[in-house]
């Protein structure tokens, strides 16, 4: 029964806890090695053993038939189910590549939305234009943003240019896919006032070290969890933005995780400690200092390092920074805004000041100054208006008509 490739389908029987299973090698396509995989056989320590190795054999042979399939699927996109294909690229490939977060995000679109509408029966050979056009339709009809619609176009394209790579398409279908246009999004941003205002009233609300971090630096949600005392260097007057804080869930549970797999390499940067936030930051320290000498043995020891832990040294959660600012503001009275404006407001600032978009592009993380400029074109159409009349004041060309 030689295989292609030089497998062959074989096994050894096996006890365990008084059951009989044949232990074989099943090909994986991806990696293109076999690994060791249990079949129970149904039978039990001390039958006979002509039974045994009938039942062994009938076993191989339908093994020999799958892993048939799994080849010619592997080979012939005619044969290989879009689904089993996809998992196969994330779990066997991809998964190297890409953050925890980003893994766990393509595990529930695959699982989720893409198997919904697909189904097990639709293979990569399906797989045409006008079908993965009406799979982007069906998640508008659902209400799906444009910008999602792009992210499950840039997973299915990767997963195929994969394909390509394996000799399975001769061209990337998705090349023939329009590819969505997401609307340009403007965020909002709260006027120097306003940010004094909510910087005063939030004093002692649980979120306002988050919040400082934001308005001062422009730090992301994560950069501002991930923000340890040893990056704080307070001799230098120097903070170091390199870690986040994620949130995953895993087996049916959510954890936190600090990771120095940072958004960009622009997003690993270090800022001179501004001395109103290095006023803030050391009052919280001593904060956590009585808090930790309160509750003794309540106190949590496992985030001692981390800056943006709650009375009992938990560190804050991305999402319970994300639900609970809103209703800061609206307890406050305060216009409504994302956590994620004061990143925006931020870099108003800096732009109505008439800052270089270059240093704006390092003080916000971004990996290129063309990301900066496009976010906040809008922003600094206002100190091009400056110039411009800067410059007619300068030029101005007597009208007046001589004698």
């Amino acid at each position: 029964m030689a295989k292609k490739n030089g497998f062959v389908p074989t096994g050894s029987v096996q006890e365990k806890n008084g059951k009989l299973y044949l232990v074989y090698p099943h090909y994986d396509p991806i990696k293109q090695v076999a690994k060791p995989k249990w079949k129970s056989m149904g039978l039990y320590e001390g039958e006979k053993k002509a039974v045994i190795e009938k039942k062994k054999r009938e076993l191989l042979r339908e093994l020999e038939a799958e892993e048939t399939r799994l080849r010619e699927g592997y080979d012939n996109p005619e044969n290989y189910p879009l689904l089993e294909f996809l998992t196969d690229w994330l779990e066997g490939v991809h998964r190297h590549k890409i953050q925890e977060t980003t893994l766990q995000g393509y595990r529930i679109k695959i699982n989720g939305k893409i198997k919904a509408y697909f189904g097990s029966e639709v293979t990569l050979d399906d797989c045409k234009p006008k079908l993965i056009h009406g799979f982007y339709e069906s998640l508008r009809a659902e209400g799906v943003s444009e910008r999602t619609v792009i992210h499950y176009h840039n997973l299915l394209h990767a997963a195929f240019e994969y394909a390509v790579r394996q000799e399975i398409f001769d061209v990337n279908p998705m090349n023939r896919v329009e590819r969505p246009q997401a609307k340009k999004f403007v965020g909002e941003f709260y006027s120097p006032e306003e940010l004094q205002t909510l910087l005063v009233l939030t004093e002692d609300e649980s979120i306002y070290i988050p919040i400082v971090l934001a308005a001062f630096y422009g730090l992301r949600r994560s950069e501002a969890l991930g923000l340890s005392w040893d990056h704080i260097d307070f001799e230098r007057k120097e903070i170091h933005i390199c870690q986040k804080v994620m949130e995953i869930k895993q087996k049916g549970k959510t954890r936190l995780i600090i990771s120095d797999e940072m958004k960009t390499e622009g997003s690993r940067r270090t800022l001179p400690l501004i001395p109103d936030v290095e006023e803030i930051l050391l009052r919280h320290k001593k904060k956590q200092e009585n808090y930790q000498r309160q509750f003794r043995r309540g106190y949590s020891v496992k985030y001692l390092d981390m800056v943006c832990v709650d009375q009992m040294g938990n560190l804050l959660r991305p999402n319970y920074v994300t639900t609970r600012f809103p209703e800061v503001l609206k307890k406050y009275g305060l216009r409504p805004i994302r956590f994620h404006d004061l990143r925006h407001t931020c870099a108003s600032l800096l732009v109505a000041k008439n800052i270089n978009m270059k240093i704006i592009q390092v003080w916000l993380g971004h990996s290129n100054m063309s990301t900066t400029a496009d976010i906040y074109s809008h922003l600094d159409a206002n100190a091009k208006s400056e110039a411009s009349r800067a410059i007619e004041s300068v030029l101005s060309i007597n009208s007046e008509s001589e004698d």
